[in-house]
């Protein structure tokens, strides 16, 4: 399932003002700057994916949001 979300392919999309953000580190670690993004009002801490691990990588998982920038 990893593989798939990283293929670039995932992520075209006609509209320029969509910005995918990823974070990649460990689960705390990329919960923590999930909650201080949505404490500061930049992003829901909803809309993000459920952490998925990384093959390969233990103890990291990736987590990502889509946004429209105005």
């Amino acid at each position: 399932m990893i593989n798939s979300l990283i293929n670039p392919d995932n992520f075209s999309n006609a509209d320029p003002r969509i910005l995918t953000v990823l974070l990649i580190g460990t689960e705390e670690n990329v919960k923590a700057h999930i909650l201080r993004q949505h404490t500061l009002g930049l992003t829901e801490a909803g809309s993000w994916s459920k952490p998925l691990p990384i093959p390969n990588c233990p103890d990291k998982v990736l987590c990502i949001v889509n946004k429209i920038m105005a």
